[in-house]
């Protein structure tokens, strides 16, 4: 008797799933293009502005750039398409500034590299030529993506970095000391 519920129950639910999946209205972009992005980002709500780069192999590519407000601190957002590996990158730039000067450096990478291996969502990159240091998440789209899916992964990695902020800066500052 348990086992005929049971698996009734879990018959109903699929069904259910299936249903409310069918309903949804997320839309899947396949190839993502930085158009179909930028339509994402005013989907969500936000202004970006789209900069011409040339990558470090002398690529010249188009990316975003958008500016949103945390509670900690305001942050630029950058994100890019690698359309030869399929996917987005979406990072933090200037997250925090560690030049190789600078006396807290050496300390505060050790820290970020222990960071990062705790870390199950995004990852630290540092430029040692800029002291730049961004907080990155890259996610495939191999399958394309929806607004739904973009926005939960930027949201994500801005959430994250204003929670954190605090927390790094005052250790920079504490290396310094």
């Amino acid at each position: 008797m348990i086992m005929r519920i049971a698996t009734t129950l879990l018959i109903l639910i699929v069904m259910v799933t299936i249903s409310i999946a069918k309903d949804s209205p997320r839309e899947i972009i396949d190839p993502v293009t930085i158009d179909e992005i930028g339509d994402f980002i005013k989907d969500l709500g936000y202004s970006f502005d789209r900069i011409t780069t040339e990558n470090p192999s002398g690529e010249v590519g188009e990316r975003i750039v958008m500016d949103i407000e945390g509670e900690n601190g305001n942050y630029t957002v950058g994100i890019e398409i690698y359309s030869d590996v399929e996917i987005i990158s979406i990072y933090v730039e200037d997250y925090l500034d560690l030049p190789l000067e600078n006396p807290s450096c050496v300390p505060m990478l050790s820290y970020l590299m222990n960071e990062n291996w705790k870390l199950t969502f995004g990852n630290f990159a540092w430029n040692i030529s800029t002291g730049e240091v961004r907080l990155c998440h890259t996610l495939p789209i191999d399958d394309g993506i929806s607004t739904e899916v973009f926005g939960a992964y930027l949201s994500s990695i801005v959430s994250m970095a204003d929670e954190k902020y605090p927390e790094y800066f005052l250790t920079i500052e504490s290396f310094s000391r």
